[in-house]
């Protein structure tokens, strides 16, 4: 096991990397009262490891559709559940799953008792690189997705190659897309070592796995530590998401995998960068070629540039104009502030009529 501390908002995170299950639960002490918040699902792929929390004696709360039950109704019984089984404020909340999961136990963990310790055992990619650092907690609302929240960090992340195991490819790749996003905001460096490294991540080979997902962490708990609130740097991190939101929205009806989006929204945001006269030629190959090493399957995706285009509009990130995480180079992320709705619009027309699924 591999640990790594990293500092946040005066907190103290622990970041453990593991090879098997067994691991985590070898971890967990015998003098503290453990709450599971797990996806049924998930949990189900993973028997032994269900069997080793309950020989810890810890209670589970399963979820069976975790996005769809990322609601205050969800909330409000888990926090029965916690209340009926005694939890006080020196228990701890364990949340396994992917990112809606872990969305979900931050808040439960930051409201119950005004705050209790709790920590995440992420077991999707995407959730591990992403969703599981930052300290961002949050449950949907009506049709809002993370419309209530705060941000509250676990004590412990467990991040455990095992459970990648049982994701199929394109599940696989969903989360990767965050890993691609860390190097091409980072350095040239890394998105080289990605390339060179691509057929040993694809077969999922656990150590080259677990050095990817570190370094990849690393970089976000790096600027996150700097920007906790996102008042700065850490807006660097939506590179590609303000394109990959419109596509998800013209995806409405038939929803995608977000990491495919955002590597949409990450090409679009690359080309845009060139045709600027931001990005240099060689950079741009260079991001895409990276991109090229591993097998997307956009083939479902819809793109409607008008409805791309509107949604870009409307996201929260956004007041007045559109602005847009664009690089100058391999590694030096900016924020642009798009003057020109029109030729934004147009930009957006010209990518998908030349975009090759």
């Amino acid at each position: 096991m591999r640990n790594l501390i990293f500092e946040a908002e005066s907190n103290s995170v622990s970041l453990n990397f593991l090879k098997e299950a067994s691991e985590v639960t070898n971890s967990l002490s015998d003098n503290v009262k453990y709450c599971v918040i797990a996806d049924a699902k998930v949990l189900s792929m993973h028997p032994s490891f269900k069997n080793q929390l309950l020989e810890k004696n810890c209670s589970i709360f399963e979820i069976n559709e975790p996005e769809k039950q990322k609601n205050i109704e969800t909330f409000s019984e888990i926090i029965a559940f916690m209340q009926k089984n005694n939890m006080n404020r020196n228990d701890c909340l364990i949340g396994f799953g992917g990112g809606a999961v872990t969305d979900l136990t931050g808040f439960v963990a930051s409201s119950y008792m005004r705050g209790i310790k709790y920590f995440q055992i992420p077991t999707s990619l995407l959730a591990q690189v992403d969703a599981s650092i930052g300290g961002k907690t949050g449950i949907n609302f009506g049709h809002i997705k993370n419309f209530v929240g705060s941000f509250y960090n676990p004590t412990q992340v467990f991040i455990c190659a095992a459970f990648l195991k049982t994701l199929n490819d394109q599940e696989f790749l969903n989360g990767f897309s965050e890993v691609i996003k860390h190097s091409i905001i980072t350095s040239k460096e890394s998105l080289e070592e990605l390339k060179s490294t691509s057929q040993k991540i694809l077969v999922k080979d656990t150590d080259t796995l677990l050095k990817c997902i570190e370094e990849s962490i690393q970089i976000k708990a790096q600027i996150v530590a700097e920007d906790f609130k996102e008042k700065g740097a850490r807006k660097y991190l939506n590179f590609g998401h303000t394109f990959a939101h419109g596509i998800e929205s013209a995806n409405h009806k038939d929803p995608i995998f977000h990491g495919h989006a955002v590597i949409i929204g990450m090409l679009m945001a690359l080309k845009y960068a060139k045709e600027l006269g931001f990005l240099p030629e060689d950079s741009y190959e260079l991001a895409r070629n990276a991109i090229d090493h591993f097998n997307y399957d956009f083939s479902n995706i819809e793109l409607d540039a008008e409805v791309i285009f509107e949604a870009m509009k409307s996201d929260k990130k956004n007041t007045e104009k559109i602005n847009l995480v664009l690089l100058k180079d391999i590694g030096c992320p900016f924020i642009y502030e798009e003057n020109s709705n029109e030729n934004l619009k147009q930009y957006i027309k010209k990518f998908i009529n030349e975009f090759e699924k």
